[in-house]
């Protein structure tokens, strides 16, 4: 890492969620003072380092209270709790905060052709101006395309661990890039041990993140060095991601299409997935590169417990 590693005041909501969780761990390893504000009624089992504050998210003068002399506020919501970000990010300019990362932690919200088939990465951005119309705070986007050992789980890359089948998408030659949960908090507590003059440099722009460069054959042969299998064990289909496109504009649509639909354009060329020219310089941040078949043989060792 370059120049000397700058310890911050980090603020965390959502610190038991998906995402939370694994940010928090990063936040403290990083060294960071690192500061919850959790509901009432939710847990406040956190480790001894973190300051927790319970409370009201719409109350002002808890927020306040809670974010006085924070420098950094991630918000790690879930996403039917996008609007509960509006009286945070207000209370954030109020207390004075330099950084804010949004409610994002997905796929390219700059992608023109993404953008138009997935009306859902346009829900954020009313919030990313509300910051910059209060004109105090700077938000920093995170980008890190479905996250790896998450969508796995659930077979959302089209491969599902234990029925051993695939489900290719235009072949599942297209490379991508993939995110672990662990790597999105390591790369955002690293990133804010930045010193000002570089960090400063993401004011208002996103950032991108990375595990892995790959494509669907990439992970189905990690999986099958994990299991220990030939392609012969596994059931191998391929489905059209223009078909996939075609279904989820259909008036009487299925939810699940349209939740497949990123998953789908994920692996579709063109459409954003790969952003792998945009990445943060992991070098620069010193975090080293993750193991791919490390990580898959954890989730099969998971999923056949």
């Amino acid at each position: 890492m370059t120049s000397a590693k700058q310890i911050r005041n980090v603020a965390l909501i959502g610190a038991h969620g998906t995402i939370g969780a694994p940010i928090l761990s990063a936040l403290l390893a990083a060294g960071h003072k690192t500061t919850v504000l959790t509901r009432p009624g939710s847990s406040t089992d956190f480790p001894s380092a973190v300051t927790v504050h319970v409370g009201d998210y719409s109350d002002e003068d808890f927020v306040l209270r809670s974010l006085n002399g924070q420098e950094v506020l991630i918000l790690a919501l879930g996403f039917n709790a996008y609007d509960a970000q509006i009286p945070l990010i207000k209370s954030a300019a109020k207390a004075g905060v330099s950084y804010i990362v949004p409610c994002e932690f997905g796929s390219d919200p700059t992608h023109p052709k993404l953008n138009a088939e997935i009306q859902m990465m346009n829900v954020k951005a009313p919030y990313r101006k509300l910051i910059e119309d209060l004109g105090v705070s700077s938000w920093i986007g995170v980008v890190n395309n479905p996250w790896v050992e998450f969508s796995i789980r659930l077979g959302l890359y089209g491969i599902d661990l234990k029925k051993r089948t695939v489900a290719f998408y235009d072949g599942g030659n297209v490379k991508s890039n993939f995110t672990t949960l662990t790597r999105v908090g390591e790369t955002l507590a690293a990133l804010f041990t930045l010193p000002e003059a570089e960090l400063s440099k993401n004011k208002n722009e996103f950032v991108y993140f990375n595990s892995f460069y790959a494509s669907q054959k990439d992970f189905l042969a990690s999986a099958m060095r994990a299991t220990g299998t030939t392609e012969k064990d596994w059931a191998i289909t391929n489905i059209s991601t223009d078909k996939v496109l075609q279904d989820a504009k259909k008036p009487v649509t299925d939810p699940t299409t349209r939740m497949m639909l990123l998953f789908a354009l994920v692996f579709k060329e063109g459409y954003g997935g790969d952003y792998n020219s945009k990445i943060v310089d992991y070098e620069k941040l010193g975090l080293a590169s993750e193991d791919l078949d490390a990580l898959m043989k954890s989730l099969v060792q998971e999923l056949d417990a």
